[in-house]
C-alpha cells in the first residue's frame, strides 16, 4: 500500500474477525469486551442478516463507532461492504487502534479474514463462537451441518459459549468431541478454545533473515503452555525459493514440506508468525532475537 492509498492510514492495523452460527454469541461476546474494558481506540465493523439492525444497535449502546455493512451476507458483499467501511475509519482524525469484524452467521469467517490483508491490515486472529449447547445437532444438521463444519476452517481461537446451560459432565464431553471431530480434519490442529469472554494475547514476528528446520524446531519445542496456537510463513535456509507453511499448537509443530510458493519479490524476502498465547502471558521470545 503506497503513502498516497486512501487506507494509508490503517496501514497494519490489526484486525478480529470473529464468526460463528445464527445465535451463537457474536455480539454478547464483543459488547462484553466494551463493556468490561473500555476501548475508545477501537472500531466494531457490524454485518446484519436482513433489515433491522438489532446487532448494531446493542454494539452501538456500547460504542460510538459502529459501522454496518451494506449488503446483507457480508461473504456476499465483503468487497464493496468492506472497503467502504475501512474507507470511513481511514478519514477519521484518529485511526483506530483494532479492527474488529463481525460477520454474519452465515458467512465462512475464513473467507472475510483472507480479504483483511488485501486492504493493508493486518489480520491478527481468526475467532469462532462455537454454541456448546447446540453445536452437536448443528454439526449433523441435514440443511445447515456442511456450513457450520466449513466455518471452523482457519480458525485460530475457539471461544465456546452457553456451556453455562449444560451440566459440567455435558459440557465437557461436548468439549473433547468437538475436539476429535477438528482433530480428524485435514491437519488435524484443532484451535485453541476458552469459555471466558477476554481475548488471548496475540504477538506477531517478521522474519528478516532465514533459519533452518532444526532451529524453527528447537525454538517451537521450548515454548510453554501458555502458548495456545502459531501460524504463518517461514524463510528456511533449506528453501531459499519462497516462504514455508507453518502451524502449531498443543505442543504440535506442522511445517510443510515445500514453499507454498515463490517470493513476491526476490528482493522482498519476509517471514511472517502470529503466536497466540494465554491472556497476560508475557511475549514470546522469536528464534532470530535481532528481528521483530
Amino acid at each position: 500500500m503506497s503513502a498516497g492509498s486512501p487506507l494509508a492510514s490503517l496501514r497494519d492495523v490489526p484486525v478480529t474477525v470473529v464468526g460463528g452460527y445464527l445465535g451463537s454469541g457474536k455480539t454478547t461476546l464483543i459488547n462484553g469486551w466494551l463493556r468490561d474494558t473500555p476501548r475508545p481506540d477501537w472500531a466494531v465493523l457490524v454485518n446484519d442478516l436482513g433489515t433491522l439492525a438489532i446487532d448494531a444497535d446493542r454494539l452501538r449502546s456500547h460504542h460510538g463507532r459502529v459501522l454496518e455493512l451494506s449488503g446483507g451476507c457480508l461473504c456476499c458483499s465483503l468487497r464493496d461492504g468492506l472497503g467502504e467501511a475501512l474507507l470511513a475509519l481511514a478519514q477519521l482524525p484518529q485511526p483506530p487502534a483494532h479492527v474488529v469484524i463481525e460477520t454474519s452467521g452465515m458467512a465462512i469467517p475464513e473467507r472475510i479474514a483472507a480479504q483483511v490483508p488485501l486492504h493493508g491490515l493486518r489480520l491478527e486472529r481468526l475467532l469462532l463462537v462455537v454454541d456448546l449447547e447446540r453445536i452437536d445437532s448443528l454439526w449433523h444438521d441435514p440443511w445447515v451441518g456442511d456450513l457450520v463444519q466449513r466455518q471452523f476452517q482457519g480458525v485460530d481461537w475457539l471461544q465456546l459459549s452457553k456451556a453455562d446451560r449444560l451440566a459440567d459432565a455435558t459440557a465437557e464431553r461436548r468439549r473433547q468431541w468437538l475436539r476429535r471431530q477438528l482433530e480428524q480434519r485435514p491437519g488435524g490442529v484443532a484451535p485453541a478454545t476458552a469459555d471466558d469472554p477476554h481475548l488471548a494475547r496475540s504477538d506477531h514476528w517478521l522474519q528478516e533473515r532465514p533459519l533452518s528446520r532444526e532451529e524453527l524446531g528447537r525454538w517451537a519445542a521450548a515454548l510453554g503452555p501458555e502458548v495456545l496456537r502459531l501460524k504463518g510463513e517461514v524463510w528456511l535456509r533449506e528453501h531459499p525459493e519462497g516462504p514455508v507453511r507453518v502451524d502449531g499448537g498443543g505442543g504440535q509443530l506442522e511445517l510443510a514440506e515445500a514453499p507454498s510458493g515463490p517470493w513476491p519479490s526476490s528482493l522482498r524476502r519476509q517471514g511472517r508468525l502470529v503466536v497466540i498465547s494465554r491472556a497476560g502471558a508475557e511475549p514470546p521470545r522469536w528464534p532470530l532475537a535481532n528481528d521483530r
